[in-house]
């Protein structure tokens, strides 16, 4: 599973507009179209289609459909999405993130009166000043030769601005308000159908509404158990049953159930069984063929 911002800085495909720690620019062009791709959003996000369609489906089921010349706001969390071509020609976007502490900066200087309600498909127009503030972002720092991250932070709630004062600026005000404020989910119902994500406890203290320290207090009470070893208990009883059942690549299935460090899966499905995962499918194999 992709986690993004991340995964952008990892690859040479993409263009690194801006970049100080989490908040970040990134220009995107790809040639092929994919569907469904999973992938956790690790900050808020804002994205640009500048050509093609985009369609993002987030945890709760939500969809929304973004085309050429709109934005939508994208708060953290999981989501699949696909990216489509037009008449063959290249999906582009422009992909902002900003993290937890520049957007709490920007809530700071909202009217108190504004109440939070997130609107997932909020998708906004690319109006004329969003356009100029565009163009003139790309002339001054595409090209990617120098390095920037002083005026990321200042660029990236100058963009903020333009938006909250824009058409459905309430909106977007109501929707940054919401996601600071989000509500708690059933936190045993949500880690049984989410513990296969290469995600971590942090990540899931944020997805089910809680600060850590809550999140932590909140799950020992219901399980007895930290949620570290609670996750790592669920990853290797899910592999071992994909194991047991269908003997097939190892590597897959330590991605299936989470992880994504595979000399880390071998060493606590060891310390867990007694075997390796290579071993223990041997072992499989030839019980069948007995």
């Amino acid at each position: 599973m992709k986690v993004l911002p991340q995964s952008f800085f990892e690859s040479d495909k993409f263009v690194k507009v801006l970049r100080d720690g989490l908040s970040c620019v990134v220009y995107k062009e790809i040639q092929e179209t994919t569907i469904h791709k999973e992938g956790y959003v690790s900050t808020h996000a804002l994205t640009l289609v500048l050509q093609g369609n985009l369609k993002l489906e987030n945890i709760n089921k939500g969809v929304a459909h973004v085309r050429a010349n709109q934005l939508i706001f994208v708060p953290k969390g999981l989501y699949t999405a696909s990216d489509i071509l037009l008449s063959g020609e290249p999906f582009v976007a422009l992909v902002f993130f900003f993290d937890e502490q520049l957007v709490d900066e920007f809530i700071k200087t909202l009217d108190p009166k504004i109440k939070g309600k997130c609107t997932f498909n909020l998708v906004m127009p690319y109006s004329e000043t969003i356009r100029l503030y565009i163009e003139t972002l790309l002339k001054l720092y595409k090209n990617g030769e120098h390095n920037h991250h002083k005026v990321t932070r200042s660029k990236l709630f100058e963009l903020l601005h333009l938006l909250s004062v824009g058409e459905r600026g309430e909106e977007f005000m109501q929707s940054l308000l919401a996601v600071k404020n989000k509500e708690k989910r059933n936190i045993r119902d949500f880690m049984n159908a989410n513990f296969g994500k290469s995600l971590t406890v942090e990540d899931y203290a944020y997805l089910s509404g809680r600060s850590l320290s809550t999140f932590n207090r909140d799950f020992k009470r219901q399980f007895n158990i930290s949620p570290k070893q609670w996750l790592m208990e669920k990853r290797l009883a899910k592999a071992h049953d994909l194991l047991s059942k269908n003997p097939q690549n190892v590597t897959e299935v330590a991605f299936e159930v989470g992880y994504e460090n595979f000399s880390h899966f071998i060493k606590a499905f060891h310390k867990k069984f007694g075997v390796s995962p290579k071993q223990f499918v041997i072992q499989k194999r030839t019980e069948v063929l007995v």
